[in-house]
């Protein structure tokens, strides 16, 4: 399964990118083998009213989208493993993880997502949020595969 971050905004230098890009990595490159099959993350600096027309599209026409919201489900990380061992297993070949701007996303695009996720009960900046859901992803194929970085 193919996994792809679509988030508002970008990330273009900075200790956050630098850390992004190392799970990103570590993701692509790890267990090659296994049913994930790559990790990318596609951003948008256009206005938040044009970004969350594209996710509206989104939504209509994907099964597999997850929208990052602080009103959403929290998982803890084996939860996390298993919410996207079962996406697999229904045989989705792509899922998205949707953040969106500042202001969060309107009701009726929360109203129509399949999925929402909350990445905390705290209200975190774009690019650290971006950071938590990359870690949590690399960190769900490790616990997937039974690799010794996940200690819990």
């Amino acid at each position: 399964m193919k996994i792809i971050i679509f988030a508002h905004g970008k990330i273009t230098k900075g200790p956050e990118l630098e850390l992004v890009s190392d799970y990103v990595t570590r993701f692509n490159k790890q267990f090659n083998n296994d049913f994930f099959t790559s990790l990318e993350i596609s951003e948008s600096a256009e206005a938040e009213r044009k970004f969350n027309g594209k996710v509206a599209k989104m939504l209509d026409l994907r099964e597999s989208t997850v929208l990052l919201d602080r009103n959403g489900e929290h998982y803890d990380s084996e939860s996390f493993a298993n919410f996207l061992t079962s996406l697999s297993e229904k045989g989705i070949k792509k899922t998205y993880f949707i953040i969106g701007g500042a202001s969060g996303f309107p009701k009726q695009l929360a109203l129509n997502a399949k999925k929402l996720l909350a990445v905390s009960k705290m209200v975190f900046p774009h690019k650290i949020a971006r950071l938590i859901l990359v870690e949590q992803l690399y960190r769900a194929k490790c616990i997937i595969n039974r690799h010794p970085y996940h200690k819990a």
